[in-house]
């Protein structure tokens, strides 16, 4: 008998005892199943199904039915002949080639999130070929159970989706397409080797890698007037006026290949490293104008996870008929997402709005991005721990890298050629606990040693900026 006060996952295919226990454990109600239920007769709606094996699949229809419970859908090793239905029911680009073998967790709207690959298999840690002990912040299990639990939270607290974005076949005026603005970052030093030196080259093994994808789409509406063969001056005369709507998706992730995040010589000592930081923006060039953007502050919020809306609608005055009727196409884009433990704050400039997503937990890098207060150490992303005889500092769980990335502009303009900067950056943090000594706690002049004559000891924090720029025309033209 299902419990109706919990959450229903059904687990199609074979799962370890550990899988499955820890499911309960995080108060979902488990369904073992030995093929995929039909949403067509279930009487209960599931706010997740997991498939593993080849031999169980999904069609179009069945993920249609879904839509509207919202139900969250994980594949362990999915096909590509699966992703692709995924992709032609849901309407979303998805990275087939390198999704084809990994593990994939995704709402059917869709929500992305990545799986740990031993998640399955209970394995905790790996050892690397040079000897030094490299941890998963987490357990697997735990973690691929925590990224469950958050796409769930998220898929059943969302606002209803809409896009009404293309008008009817036959205006004039309209243009679209989607910027691609993909980056590989690879950290090749180490904040601390196990050595305990001070930035220190990374082997191969230490290596960490983030993959960025971010997509771009772009709807243009020339308004108010014929735009055909005009010039900027002819068209801004006639009082027309192009409007653009761009709106951002996509994430920042730990990529399959990276080496598992850094935790020094024993668990704990040293994080290395954690993106506690990035922005997205689109610098527009003289001719084009900030209209409006969302999302502006938060909707909603239940413990750490804050909730924000985009609910964006405009009438364009648009002409068909080969130019001799008018109409007003309503544009109609609304989406929502939540963030645990991050905030997403919005900035307009000069040339464009600048949207940061921002760690808020152990300490607000909103608040203090210098770090210099003392909250991100006392206590901070510390835990105080016993060990032989003594107390030690080690680091607490961070949360898994994976900084979505969701906003809305749009931009005022005339006809003509338009020119468009893309930018993303992200900081990468790691920590250090004052019970290592490493060189960077050597003694400075005028600092007094610890008894034993060696130099105190810090609580440490250090990290690296990463920045990509894509420059682009937007040919905003008609014949």
């Amino acid at each position: 008998m299902t419990d109706s006060t919990k959450p229903q996952i059904a687990l199609v295919g074979s799962y370890s005892d550990a899988f499955v226990k820890a499911l309960g454990d995080d108060n979902f109600d488990v369904e073992q199943c030995d093929s995929v239920p039909n949403p067509a007769t279930r009487t209960s709606s599931l706010a997740a199904l997991a498939l593993k094996g080849e031999e169980y699949t999904l069609s179009e229809s069945d993920i249609t039915l879904m839509l509207p419970a919202k139900t969250v859908l994980i594949f362990f090793g999915p096909t590509s002949t699966l992703l692709e239905t995924v992709q032609s029911a849901t309407n979303t680009p998805i990275d087939i080639p390198s999704l084809e073998t990994s593990r994939w967790l995704a709402a059917p709207r869709v929500h992305v999130l990545p799986l740990v690959q031993s998640a399955l298999k209970g394995n905790s840690e790996i050892v690397a070929t040079d000897g030094y002990q490299l941890q998963s912040p987490t357990d697997p299990v735990e973690q691929a159970v925590m990224s469950i639990d958050n796409a769930v939270t998220e898929a059943q607290s969302d606002r209803a989706y809409v896009s009404t974005l293309d008008p009817p076949i036959g205006t004039i005026g309209f243009k679209k397409g989607t910027l691609s603005n993909f980056a590989n970052i690879a950290i090749n030093r180490l904040a601390w080797s196990p050595a305990g030196i001070y930035m220190a080259a990374a082997p191969t093994s230490h290596i960490q890698r983030y993959t960025l994808k971010w997509y771009t789409d772009v709807y243009s509406y020339a308004t108010g007037a014929d735009c055909r063969n005009k010039t900027p001056t002819q068209f801004a005369n006639e009082g027309g006026v192009v409007y653009t709507v761009v709106i951002d998706r996509g994430n920042l992730r730990r990529s399959p290949d990276s080496a598992p995040r850094y935790w020094g010589p024993e668990r704990g000592y040293c994080g290395y490293y954690f993106v506690d930081h990035n922005t997205t923006t689109h610098r527009a060039g003289s001719s084009l104008n900030v209209h409006t953007f969302q999302p502006q502050g938060p909707d909603s919020q239940n413990e750490s996870k804050i909730g924000y809306n985009i609910s964006y609608e405009q009438d364009m005055q648009m002409l068909n008929n080969n130019g001799h009727s008018t109409f007003t196409f309503k544009a109609k884009y609304m989406n929502g997402f939540v963030l645990d433990q991050f905030q997403l704050h919005d900035s307009l400039g000069n040339s464009g709005v600048e949207f940061s997503v921002d760690y808020n937990g152990y300490y607000d890098y909103w608040a203090d991005p210098k770090f210099a207060t003392k909250q991100w150490w006392n206590p901070g992303v510390f835990e105080k721990l016993p060990k032989s005889g003594r107390w030690l500092f080690a680091l607490d769980g961070l949360p898994v890298d994976n900084m979505p990335i969701n906003a809305l502009t749009v931009f005022s303009s005339s006809v003509g050629q338009h020119t468009m900067t893309s930018e993303f950056s992200a900081d990468i943090r790691a920590f250090k606990s004052n019970y290592w000594d490493t060189s960077s706690d050597h003694k400075k002049p005028g600092e007094v040693s610890n008894s034993d004559g060696n130099a105190p000891t810090h609580f440490q924090t250090t990290g690296i900026s990463e920045k990509r720029t894509w420059n682009r025309a937007l040919g905003l033209t008609w014949t």
